[in-house]
């Protein structure tokens, strides 16, 4: 049986840093993935029972994956290899104080990129949850993605952050299970790259890790 957690990925790529520096920025930051949970947003915090999943208009997730390797070391999301291509040390960090579950970091010192993952416990019905937030009024934006590694996944936010180059993924990985990918690009970037693009490429790299163990 899954454990019933909800994955937070969040990103400033450093594959972006590529071609342009990455810095964040100072001013105008876009708020951190936590703002956007059940903390903040009691629909996301609700619990149906499992075979009422899923509901709200979200998609059935036809090849739940088992990603509890992941939820006990949440470091191991991104290989050595993901981790350089996107500018990135090979090796994460523990996070401390996390407020909602388990957490890794990967902070690149010089450019100031990082990629973080975070396991939460707030969000036990997946997708729905997302489904029933935007139904209820709760996203200023919403948009349905294609599948990414064959797993329904939507882009939103509370607060529109994607003109300051910060856009969010969340990926059905279960019907009782997400995960989310937060993307925000260096100053360069901004205006000159799609945020949202980018943090579907996390996603997908986290995707193939996971896929790969299970």
């Amino acid at each position: 049986m899954f454990l019933r957690r909800q994955l937070f990925v969040a990103g400033i790529l450093g594959f972006a840093c590529v071609a342009a520096a990455c810095t964040t920025p100072s001013e105008g930051e876009p708020r951190p993935a936590t703002t956007e949970t059940a903390q903040s947003n009691p629909t996301l915090g609700s619990s149906s029972n499992e075979n009422d999943l899923p509901f709200a208009g979200a998609p059935k997730v036809d090849d739940p994956l088992d990603t509890t390797r992941f939820e006990q070391d949440p470091c191991q999301a991104l290989t050595a290899d993901q981790a350089r291509s996107l500018n990135l040390p090979t090796t994460g960090e523990p996070m401390e104080h996390v407020a909602l579950g388990t957490g890794c970091e990967w902070k690149n010192p010089d450019t100031r990129g990082y990629a973080q993952i975070v396991f939460a416990d707030d969000q036990q019905d997946g997708l729905s949850s997302e489904y029933q937030a935007h139904n209820d009024g709760k996203w200023e934006f919403f948009e349905e993605l294609p599948e990414i590694e064959g797993y329904p996944a939507i882009s939103r936010a509370g607060t529109d952050s994607r003109d300051v180059g910060n856009c969010n993924v969340i990926v059905g990985v279960a019907d009782d299970l997400v995960f989310e990918s937060i993307a925000q690009l260096s100053r360069a970037n901004i205006g000159q790259k799609d945020p949202c693009e980018m943090a579907a490429r996390v996603a997908a790299l986290a995707l193939r890790t996971m896929k790969a163990e299970a």
